[in-house]
C-alpha cells in the first residue's frame, strides 16, 4: 500500500484532469514553475552512457520541455514506484532535434532522428528519416535501482499493473527505460477519487521479492 505522505504530491499533479498525457509538443514552462517539474527535478538525473558522448538530455532545461500533462503522468508515476521500490534515474528527457542526433551517435541498433537508407518500389533507394517521442516531449528514459534485469521487469510490471497512472514502456526490451503516455486511459484521478485509487497501487511482485529477507518457501 503507497504511504500516506504521498497523498499530497499526487494530489497536486493530478486534480482535476487526468493523469494521462495526451497532448503532444515540448512547452516551455511559463512563470512558476510546476509541481510535476519539481518532482521530476528532484529525481536522481545522470547520463545513461549509451551514446559517444554525454548530451545532458536530463538537465532542467529538457525537463522543462516535457509535455506538460506528460510530466504530470510521469511525476505521479515515479513518485509511487519510488515511494513502494525504490531509487529511479532520469537519463533523458525533451530533446531537441541536435540532442537527438548527438544520443543517436554510438547508440546500437535503430535510433529516431538517424537517417536510413531503405528500399522502396522497383529496388530504388531513399533516405528515411524519424523523429522521436522525446522531440515531441512525450517521452522519458529512467533506469530503476541500479538498472538490473529485475529492476527494469518490476518497472515495467508497476506500470501494467497500475495502468491509471497513464504511462507505459512501449518498447519494452528493446529499449528498457523509455516511457511514454500510454495509448488508452483505463482511469482518471480526480479529486472525488484520488483517495480510493491512490490506495490501489499494485506492487510488483519481483522487486517485492527482491527487497525481502524471508525464505520463499
Amino acid at each position: 500500500m503507497i504511504y500516506r505522505r504521498m497523498l499530497p504530491v499526487l494530489a497536486v499533479l493530478c486534480v482535476g484532469l487526468p493523469c494521462q498525457a495526451n497532448d503532444g509538443g515540448p512547452h516551455e514552462t511559463s512563470g512558476a514553475e510546476s509541481t510535476a517539474a519539481r518532482v521530476l527535478k528532484s529525481l536522481p538525473r545522470e547520463w545513461s552512457g549509451s551514446s559517444n558522448r554525454d548530451c545532458k538530455t536530463y538537465e532542467d532545461k529538457n525537463i522543462d520541455r516535457l509535455s506538460p500533462s506528460f510530466a504530470a503522468s510521469a511525476a505521479a508515476f515515479l513518485t509511487a514506484f519510488v515511494e513502494v521500490h525504490g531509487k529511479v534515474t532520469i537519463t533523458s528527457a525533451h530533446r531537441t532535434a541536435q540532442e537527438q542526433a548527438c544520443v543517436c551517435e554510438g547508440e546500437k541498433g535503430p535510433c529516431a532522428g538517424r537517417p536510413r537508407i531503405v528500399k522502396g518500389k522497383k529496388g530504388r533507394r531513399y533516405v528515411k528519416r524519424t523523429t522521436s517521442h522525446h522531440q515531441d516531449g512525450i517521452a522519458l528514459d529512467v533506469r530503476a535501482g541500479t538498472g538490473s534485469d529485475e529492476e527494469f521487469a518490476c518497472l515495467h510490471e508497476f506500470a501494467q499493473l497500475n495502468p491509471h497512472f497513464g504511462v507505459h514502456f512501449p518498447m519494452r526490451q528493446r529499449d528498457r527505460p523509455h516511457m511514454e503516455p500510454a495509448t488508452r486511459p483505463s482511469a482518471i484521478f480526480r479529486l472525488a477519487s484520488l483517495g480510493p485509487l491512490l490506495r490501489k497501487v499494485i506492487p510488483c511482485a519481483k522487486m517485492r521479492i527482491m527487497l525481502t529477507d524471508q525464505p520463499l518457501d
